[in-house]
């Protein structure tokens, strides 16, 4: 019998073992809840892989009275299969991305458990959608009760707590009252669409032949078209490899480098010192690395790069800033340092830009939130300039001349965090440290604001330990 016959069986049973020897959960140490199912301790936000990774890190610590919302169906929280569209993950496969220190949580522990170790060593790298699976995997067995289609439209935070609004798929509304929100929304999650300023006006239009990479495009509708990506990131060529896939009739791909990059510096903060010791560097330091990561430009992945290469279908043109943009009717012609180009479609390949107003629940927010360019009046503004400052435990903080109580209730643990923690809630490598870093700062708070409460139960407790018997009198 091959070995890895039942296998996620016994790897679920083994994890059953892992969490009792560890005394996992710890009890719930909090005040009782209230009875009403619409007040929590935690609200989580996004039930992608951060959000899945909070979550077991706070029930880890004997945070329970959580709830856990996301706007997708089940099982297609996160990127993974809505607009990501490459075949497989940038990440190494060695990566113990959300398993939280527990071995048999581990991609690879689940991988082998179905495939044997035989499979893991011939694997090269995850493919997209096996990834997406581990995570449903993994929501399962650490316990996540995520309440799916449900949408966050606002949030009021007090001096003791911050209250929500929701809708579900039927657009009934409904409050939740929790005392810490986590904000676990991804890349998106406080940004916008990045669109070039030649095509804002056609971007804005709705006939759908301009639309970001983020967007649910049907690529059906491609089949024999003319389509031009917009940029020289993975999504550009993974859209474009989806693109000529779906039968498109010529795929241009136009970026502003006059080179492709070849290195991606991320991939040189995926160590311990880095990811620990990135919180502690002052705001010169932190804004000099980031700034210097992003100019240098992330290269492609390889794979991405050669699943395109040799189609005489696709075009790649560099030094090729789109300086004007026009609708003709039939088609959209783009015009740059290169010539013009032709497209029946346009897909902007152009990532997020950080923009605290662009999500709705975060537009009464907005104002009142220190941003970077705030702590550092003096740096030339730029993109970096709006991300929130945020404080060791993701919380937002308030710009001192307009300050609102209970903002630092709300938690960021979205990629907007990175200017201010790292790599902490960037990205597969470390996402274990933010979520333990995340969970430790938010039991802290509520340890503290429930001190009255842990004081009596201290003083109220006196369970024996000699009952008066043991020395003989």
């Amino acid at each position: 019998m091959p070995e890895h016959d039942n296998g996620l069986a016994r790897l679920e049973r083994q994890l059953e073992i892992d969490f009792e020897r560890l005394n996992l959960p710890v009890k719930s140490w909090c005040p009782p809840s209230p009875e009403s199912g619409s007040q929590c301790d935690i609200l989580i936000v996004g039930a992608g892989m951060c959000g899945l990774a909070a979550a077991f890190a706070l029930r880890c610590q004997g945070v329970t009275a959580i709830r856990h919302i996301d706007h997708h169906n089940d099982g297609y929280e996160g990127p993974w299969l809505n607009y990501a569209r490459m075949q497989t993950l940038r990440s190494p496969k060695h990566l113990t991305g959300p398993a939280l220190g527990f071995a048999n949580l581990t991609f690879r522990a689940w991988y082998e458990a179905q495939h044997g170790s035989d499979g893991w060593e011939t694997l090269d790298r995850i493919g997209r959608t096996v990834w997406m699976d581990y995570l449903r995997w993994y929501r399962r067995v650490t316990g996540a009760q995520v309440e799916n289609n449900i949408r966050l439209t606002s949030i009021q935070p007090f001096s003791e707590q911050v209250v929500v609004s929701c809708t579900n798929a039927n657009g009934n509304s409904s409050e939740i009252t929790t005392r810490q929100l986590i904000l676990a929304t991804g890349r998106e999650g406080q940004s916008q669409p990045r669109v070039p300023k030649a095509l804002v006006n056609l971007f804005s239009q709705s006939d759908h032949r301009v639309q970001h990479s983020s967007a649910s495009i049907d690529f059906s509708a491609l089949a024999g078209a003319r389509v031009a990506v917009v940029g020289l990131s993975a999504s550009a060529f993974d859209n474009a490899a989806t693109a000529l896939e779906a039968g498109a009739s010529q795929v241009t791909i136009l970026g502003r480098a006059d080179a492709l990059p070849s290195v991606n510096k991320m991939k040189q903060t995926v160590y311990p010192g880095f990811t620990h010791g990135y919180p502690l560097l002052s705001d010169d330091w932190k804004i000099r690395i980031m700034r210097y990561i992003a100019q240098t430009r992330i290269a492609p992945p390889r794979g991405s790069v050669l699943r395109i290469a040799d189609n005489p279908r696709a075009e790649l043109l560099l030094d090729a800033e789109i300086t004007r943009a026009t609708d003709n009717g039939n088609s959209i012609q783009l015009t740059s340092k290169k010539g013009d180009v032709a497209a029946d479609y346009v897909i902007l390949a152009t990532g997020f830009s950080i923009d605290l107003h662009s999500p709705p629940e975060c537009q009464s927010l907005a104002a009142h939130i220190l941003r970077w360019g705030d702590r550092m009046p003096n740096e030339p503004l730029d993109e970096w300039m709006n991300a929130p400052c945020l404080g060791d435990g993701f919380e937002f903080l308030s710009r001192p001349a307009s300050p609102l109580p209970g903002l630092d209730r709300i938690r960021c643990f979205t990629h907007t965090a990175q200017l201010s923690l790292g790599n902490l809630a960037n990205d597969i490598p470390a996402v274990s440290e933010g979520a333990f870093r995340l969970a430790t700062s938010v039991t802290a708070a509520l340890f503290a604001a429930d001190i009255d409460y842990h004081w009596q139960r201290l003083t109220e407790y006196g369970e024996p330990e000699l009952l008066g018997y043991e020395w003989p009198v």
